[in-house]
């Protein structure tokens, strides 16, 4: 045994000495040329023939190295250095080798590819063989202007491409490409990540039966600081390579990547301040009283005293509240003046902090980043963290196959205010209840002295005869200190690319990808916000549902993606080319969700439904949606100039049964390089010069788990009290496709070599065959309505212009870029069911009629003509058409009725539209829509030496909005506080104003018209970037590769006639069905000026 172990042993080392000497070693040193130092960390590469990296090693402090040579022929030695450039040699054998690197003349930071390699996109083809409209936006200059979100990045920067933010941290942005194209399904764009379709992620209420496509967030859990570049793509021939997901149009977000070289590092940081532009102008608590005065008083004179109302309006007037009655126990307590909107505002700030690490060799190149945002709102109680890490990783195994990974994961922590529908209605905002909030009552309990009690909040239960249940008022500074909205959330994105070129001109492409979203929402109302008691109001026997109420909701989301492609490249006796593709993509979500809701609990940390709450409401729910799409391509190019495209999808959804499942959808183009025709080529002004038309359709199913299925519900006391099941839902055997035809054609042209760029585009987009809800059915069918069908068409137009003027001004010390962009979108419902459950109006203060009608665009204001005050008894007359005064039977004047009460001098004045001297729905009309004419953006950068001073605009004209702030504030009906407004209202005949009379209770003065629908048309300075580079004399000597520090002042200027905060509004779903959105302004927080100062390094 010992001499076989010994015999083993001789052979072992044998064949390692004679592996060893079959390597030679190679020694040397790397230096800079210039200044004859060391390189420390370049690289250096043994290579084969086919470029194989056989062995590498990195240089060391005294930029000496030693490498082992393998044993072949034809070896060459590679030296390399970020920012230097590469100097390769043939090894013949030599035992020293030394190397001096010169400086590359393009600096270098973070790349994503070679600057030898074309881009091409999913279907092989390189920018100048595109046929569709596509736009793309460097990242360039957003280390200088650091933003916090991609949709913030985007505002301005492209044509058609109308994107509205929130103000508060972490709030959604709504993206509208080209316009709304669907009224039922999705309307939001396709994002797309490094070749990978980002997936939306759950809403903290979402709901698996009855889930559209709106109840997801579109929150982007991406650093932009990992952001290399976005394209947008718009018409059908762009998006074609992605289905129906891209007939909103496509975000293409390409991260960077790291770069061969030496390790490089890059570090960020920023700290912002931020505060609210412009305040509300409200009543003091002495003009307040005087309003509540004047209005109980006007409503108990036109009632006369004797009637039951007029007793309940004197009680009021001498109610504690506005009554300053010493004797009252609660006299200090409304013997206050309160700036409401003061106690729940704060300065707010940012701090913005990135790290990234890049490098790698001829094989593999990586980058790692990582990234940690805070943001407090101006809004006491809203916050955000985020924690973000990306790892991307590209290993090339030889020249036919290389593999691309990609790991990312963000934590987001955001707290906002307290949220809930209470007795089937929303709340106001805190923002909204805190304009609107008595300002004589104090927002704590106040001492025998009248100092407050900061530990004690002051929320009665009735507060001037209203509570928190039925009118939904509540102590607004108590809301957004102790009430809890805290969402975690936690994305892991996990993804593996692999390219193979099977022969030259065939290439395979497979991607497997996966995404975990996890969420947790945690709600806590406590008594302290809304002063509900403990016991039900309605029986003493129950616990009030509303009594530290607890919310408590977990939602998962487990997506996967697959995608295999095969293009084919070949070009024949250069002048035919073909480039053909070919498709298949298949998805999976599958989601659960889980919800409690309790009352009576201890304190927000006893309020897990185990810890023996009263439970209100259980529910949990699950559900997998799958699609399947497959796309062939084929592009032929004739002479390089001529470009004809072809394209087939062919697509499949589990929402649609078997028989209509799947769509298939055609797309064709055609394009002319007119400059590069033999008579354009002895001129040197026109280097590009591109036409362009395509056709093509794309699609919509409908959102939701299988909704074509019926279903059943349980009743546990339906017929004659007894339990039962029934059909809760009709089967949907013929519910399709919706389908949507684009016409586009486009033109760019270069000048000067590209240093000016000109895009001109105009489009049609025609959706057919509608996905609608609730046609009403007859009661006999045992159902109210079918849940789905198809039905209706939209059309949506227009144009589009872009111009970019790159380096237009290139001196020594100076240059100067611009960038202009202007475009329009008109929209119009050209067919639509009129017997759908949308034309619910109800005649009261404050209410618009929600209605869709063919002719108008989709987003259409429906109300009535505000004429001013009726001055006097004689103005309040009845007129016809003709303007006669109406009399009655008995020769006497008849006054006018607004609904069921004739009106009074001092009383709102509407157009009476068919002239029978009653103002009901017979008079409304249209009012206009919240789709802007016109949007738009210019920016600029204009740098001297080591100065720059950048500046990005955006616009908007002609966009209508619903003020429901100033009508809240000048409605002067209740106890709200109103606006300094309504000191101009009418007291007395023969006052001239446009402001009616105060009115307790009663009245229609306030009716949904034109008064409060305002032009919110405005120009923005987004933002305005003073930034210094230090030399790189001197950031050489602080061992740096770059120093920039630089001032950001962020919506500092805002051109407008709208009278509310903010007129940058985004629209919200105004019926049960949402099909109905209107732009309408809530109180939601304005966007504040925000100033940040940063520092970037590079290293």
């Amino acid at each position: 045994m010992k001499i076989t172990r010994k015999i083993y042993l001789l052979l072992v080392a044998f064949v390692v000495s004679q592996a060893m000497a079959a390597q030679t070693v190679l020694t040397g040193k790397v230096l800079e040329k210039a200044s004859g130092e060391p390189l420390a960390g370049a690289s250096v590469f043994v290579q084969n023939k086919d470029e194989r990296t056989l062995a590498s090693v990195l240089v060391d402090a005294n930029g000496e190295y030693r490498i082992k040579i393998p044993d072949e022929q034809n070896l060459v030695i590679n030296f390399s250095f970020i920012g230097m450039q590469s100097y390769t040699v043939k090894y013949t054998g030599q035992k020293v080798l030394n190397a001096s690197l010169s400086e590359d003349s393009h600096e270098l930071d973070e790349v994503s590819v070679s600057a030898k390699r074309v881009e091409r996109n999913q279907m092989g083809l390189t920018p100048r063989e595109e046929l569709g409209a596509v736009q793309r936006m460097s990242m360039e200059g957003l280390e200088t202007a650091p933003v916090t979100s991609v949709a913030e990045a985007l505002q301005g920067a492209l044509s058609n491409v109308d994107i509205v933010t929130g103000a508060d941290p972490g709030s959604n942005s709504t993206i509208r490409i080209r316009g709304t194209q669907s009224l039922n399904g999705n309307v939001d764009p396709l994002i797309v990540v490094n070749g990978v379709p980002f997936p939306v992620s759950i809403d903290d209420d979402f709901d698996f039966a009855s889930a559209s496509t709106d109840d997801y967030s579109q929150l982007l859990d991406i650093s932009p600081a990992d952001i290399e570049s976005i394209e947008v793509l718009k018409d059908a021939q762009a998006t074609a390579m992605w289905g129906t997901k891209g007939a909103n149009g496509v975000l293409v977000i390409n991260t960077k990547k790291g770069a061969k070289g030496k390790i490089s590092f890059t570090f960020n940081t920023s700290a912002e301040v931020k505060k609210e532009a412009n305040t509300y102008p409200l009543l003091n608590a002495a003009q307040y009283v005087s309003l509540m005065q004047d209005a109980l008083w006007n409503s108990i004179n036109d009632l006369g005293y004797s009637s039951s109302n007029a007793q309940t309006y004197l009680d009021l007037l001498n109610s504690d509240e506005i009554n300053f009655n010493p004797q009252s126990l609660l006299f200090n307590e409304y013997n206050v003046d309160t700036d409401w909107l003061d106690e729940v505002s704060r300065i707010g700030y940012t701090v913005d902090n990135s790290f990234s690490m890049s490098g790698g060799g001829d094989k593999a190149t990586y980058r790692l980043s990582l990234g940690y945002l805070k943001e407090n709102g101006t809004t006491i109680g809203a916050d955000v963290q985020r924690f973000s890490t990306r790892f991307n990783m590209n290993y090339r195994f030889s020249k036919k196959l290389d593999i691309t990974s990609e790991f990312s994961f963000t934590y987001n922590i955001r707290n906002s205010n307290w949220s809930e529908k209470v007795n089937g209605k929303e709340p106001s905002n805190p923002r909204g209840m805190a304009i609107n909030k008595m300002p004589q009552e104090s927002p704590y309990f106040m001492t025998a002295d009248g100092s407050a009690r900061t530990n004690t909040y002051f929320s009665p239960y009735e507060d001037f005869g209203e509570t928190f249940i039925d009118n939904r008022n509540y102590n607004p500074v108590a809301m957004v200190n102790e009430a809890v909205n805290r969402l975690d959330s936690y994305s892991t994105r996990l993804s593996f690319q692999l390219h193979y070129q099977i022969l030259p001109v065939l290439n395979y492409y497979g991607t497997v990808a996966l995404t975990a979203d996890s969420k947790r929402t945690k709600k806590y109302l406590p008594n302290e916000v809304s002063g509900v008691p403990w016991i039900s109001t309605s029986d003493p026997n129950l616990a009030n549902d509303w009594y530290n109420r607890s919310s408590d909701a977990s939602n998962e989301q487990l997506y996967l993606y697959t995608e295999n492609r095969l293009v084919y490249n070949q070009t024949f006796n250069d002048i035919h080319n073909i480039v053909a593709s070919g498709f298949l993509q298949i998805e999976q979500t599958t989601a659960t969700n889980y919800g409690a809701q309790t009352a009576g609990n201890a304190s927000y940390y006893l309020s897990d439904p185990s810890t023996g709450g009263y439970i209100v409401d259980l529910s949990s729910g699950e559900s997998t949606t799958r699609s399947m799409f497959s796309n062939f391509s084929a592009q032929y190019n004739l002479f390089d100039r001529y470009m004809f495209n072809a394209t087939f999808q062919v697509e499949g959804s589990s929402a649609l049964p078997s028989h209509t499942r799947w769509g298939m959808f055609p797309t064709f183009g055609i394009g002319w390089q007119l400059g590069d025709e033999p008579f354009m080529m002895n001129q040197e002004v026109i280097s590009l010069a591109k036409l362009r038309v395509s056709w093509g359709q794309t699609g919509n199913a409908p959102s939701g788990v299988s909704p074509y299925v019926g279903t059943f519900s349980a009743n546990s006391s339906g017929y004659l009290d007894m339990p039962s099941i029934y059909p809760s839902s009709i089967q949907l055997d013929n519910i399709d496709w919706e389908v949507v035809d684009k016409w586009n054609a486009g033109i760019d042209l270069g000048i000067l070599n590209d240093r000016i760029l000109f895009t001109v585009d105009l489009y049609k987009n025609v959706t057919n065959n509608m996905l609608q809800k609730k046609m009403k059915l007859p009661t006999s069918t045992g159902f109210s309505n079918i849940a789905w069908f198809n039905s209706g068409k939209m059309t949506n137009r227009g144009w589009e212009f872009r111009i970019d003027l790159n380096d237009i001004v290139k001196t020594k010390d100076w240059r100067f870029t611009f960038s202009f962009n202007i475009s329009q979108n008109e929209n119009k419902v050209n067919e639509f069911p009129s017997n759908l459950d949308m034309e619910n109006y109800e005649f009261d203060n404050g209410k618009y009629a929600y209605l869709i009608m063919s002719g108008n665009p989709l987003g259409s204001f429906y109300g009535y003509r505000y004429k001013g005050v009726y001055q006097n008894t004689e103005d309040t007359y009845a007129r016809d058409l003709n303007g006669n005064i109406i009399n009655d039977i008995n020769g006497k004047p008849v006054v006018v009725q607004n609904g069921t009460e004739k009106v009074y001098p001092g009383d709102a004045k509407y157009e009476d539209i068919n002239g029978d001297g009653v103002i009901d729905a017979n008079d409304i009309v249209y009012l206009g829509n919240y789709s802007p004419k016109i949007i738009g953006g210019f920016n600029f950068r204009l740098s001297y030496k080591n100065w720059q001073l950048s500046a990005n605009f955006q616009g908007r004209v002609g966009q209508k909005v619903f003020n429901q702030t100033r009508l809240n504030s000048e409605m002067m009906r209740g106890k709200s506080n109103q606006s300094t407004a309504t000191l101009r209202r009418w007291r007395n005949e023969g006052d001239v104003t446009d402001m009616p009379r105060a009115l307790y209770g009663r009245g229609y003065n306030s009716l949904g018209s034109d008064r409060y629908i305002e032009d919110a048309s405005f120009l923005r300075m987004k933002t305005i970037t003073l930034k210094y580079s230090f030399p790189k004399n001197l950031t050489k000597k602080m061992h740096l590769t770059a120093f920039d520090l630089y001032l950001t002042a962020y919506d500092l200027l805002t051109f407008t006639k709208y009278s509310g905060q903010d007129p940058e509004v985004s629209e919200k779903k105004m019926d049960d069905s949402g099909i109905v959105r209107l732009a309408v302004d809530g109180a939601s927080t304005p966007k504040p000026i925000r100033v940040k100062f940063g520092i970037n390094l590079r290293f």
